[in-house]
């Protein structure tokens, strides 16, 4: 940790790290505490994490510890002046073991309080006529209480729905209408999520329109670079996942089909949805789509395998009085877009920034696997480009190696440069051979 300024890129600065019981007595941790993770996660409603305690003065019994605490944070980059703050609810330990004869080291495990108090309780509730962005926000402030100092963004949503919440919790009911949400702006695929900013409901198409909070580089450190200048340069990288067709064809990632049947005037209709669709609204985090138009011995592209994922869906009333789910306007829009968002995936360490939050936009330069020249490492032209934070820890340790690192994993559902036709009756020649 550093007082002075950046000497380190992986400097640190906690001011505040108290454990308050419920009798309000405070105990500093800052001495004390060997690790702290803080998650935060697009598909996770609330922030939570862990922390390491190496306790010689037996906190767990001078402090009566039993789930009742909160641990209240304030953390920042040395000259920064944009600490996270937060309070958070302890809710479970682990690991307790004797690390001498009179000291124990053990984990505090902690989450947002609404974590807590949506488990505590049930919402069954009846809405009628009302926008989804409208019911999650009743939930969020009427069922959770939560502050409007702790919300982010919560973006405005079409449609007009009669919807019946059938005794789920209220973060499991936010999420549950979450999923059935659409725009008339071509948005659907919505998020409810808690980062430093507070508590967010965006639409996937509205997060990947943000311009890109910094720029990473994975690059050869040398002895004789600045360590304060290299806090945009990528320590390690692991590539998650890659391109999987199968999977891809079968979870609806370049095609799908919606039959629906109208059970009150006997009809039913057949909707097409297609990444070619996407690309053309451009809809996608970068330019163009991860695969080419190679035809498969049907003649067909993997963007014209419509019944590659099929679901069948009954009306059971007139369309005048069924207006629970515009089924059409969301349902495999979000199927094909939770699927492609994870074509490509890599998990990155860097040195820490606390400023970075999931649901942040990056861009990564991507580098070839190849040797590197003075001017540094060549840049893969098809994966270089813009990529979603879909979650990060910052880690922090302590002790003689002090230090914060920010591990991000980061999804994209394009590429940045158009991939090469296929061959023209390719297929026909692999069958002959074959």
């Amino acid at each position: 940790m550093s007082d002075l300024g950046v000497v380190n890129s992986k400097d640190y600065d906690i001011k505040v790290l108290d454990l308050i019981n419920s009798g309000g007595q405070t105990v500093d941790l800052r001495k004390i505490f060997l690790e702290m993770q803080i998650y935060q996660d697009i598909y996770a409603s609330v922030m939570s994490g862990n922390i390491s305690i190496n306790d010689g003065h037996d906190i767990f019994s001078n402090f009566y510890l039993c789930g009742n605490e909160y641990l209240q944070i304030n953390i920042d980059k040395p000259t920064l002046d944009k600490p996270l703050e937060k309070i958070f609810r302890i809710y479970k330990t682990t690991s307790r073991t004797p690390s001498s004869d009179s000291g124990q080291i053990f984990i505090l495990h902690f989450c947002s309080e609404e974590m807590i108090h949506s488990a505590s309780k049930l919402v069954s509730k009846g809405y009628k006529s009302q926008k989804t962005s409208d019911i999650i926000q009743d939930i969020i402030f009427k069922e959770l209480n939560v502050d409007n100092s702790k919300i982010g963004i919560i973006e405005s949503t079409s449609g007009i729905y009669d919807l019946v919440v059938p005794g789920y919790r209220p973060i499991e009911a936010i999420q549950w209408v979450a999923s059935r949400s659409y725009d008339a702006s071509n948005k659907y695929c919505y998020f409810f999520y808690e980062n430093r900013d507070g508590y967010n409901f965006r639409s996937y198409n509205s997060l990947i329109k943000q311009a890109p909070y910094k720029t990473l580089k994975y690059e050869v450190k040398t002895i004789d670079q600045d360590p304060a200048l290299n806090k945009d340069s990528i320590d390690k990288f692991t590539i998650l996942n890659d391109f999987d067709i199968i999977n891809s064809l079968t979870n609806g990632s370049f095609a799908s089909r919606l039959l629906t049947i109208d059970l009150f005037d006997q009809s039913f209709e057949f909707k097409n949805y297609s990444l070619q669709d996407i690309e053309a609204a451009k809809n996608l985090l970068n330019e163009y789509k991860p695969v080419n138009g190679l035809q498969n011995s049907d003649n067909r592209s993997l963007m014209q395998s419509y019944d590659s994922y099929f679901l069948t869906y009954v009306k059971q009333t007139d369309n005048s009085s069924n207006r629970e789910n515009e089924l059409s306007k969301w349902l495999m829009q979000r199927t094909l877009q939770m699927s492609l968002m994870h074509n490509f995936k890599i998990k990155i360490t860097i040195p820490g920034d606390i400023f970075l939050k999931a649901g942040d936009i990056v861009e990564y330069q991507f580098p070839k696997f190849e040797a590197g020249s003075k001017q540094g490492k060549t840049l893969d032209e098809y994966r270089t480009g813009k990529y979603l934070v879909s979650s990060i820890n910052h880690k922090f340790t302590n002790g003689d190696q002090s230090n914060f690192e920010s591990v991000l994993e980061l999804v994209s559902d394009s590429v940045s440069k158009q991939i090469p036709g296929a061959k023209e009756g390719l297929n026909k020649i692999v069958k002959k051979v074959q």
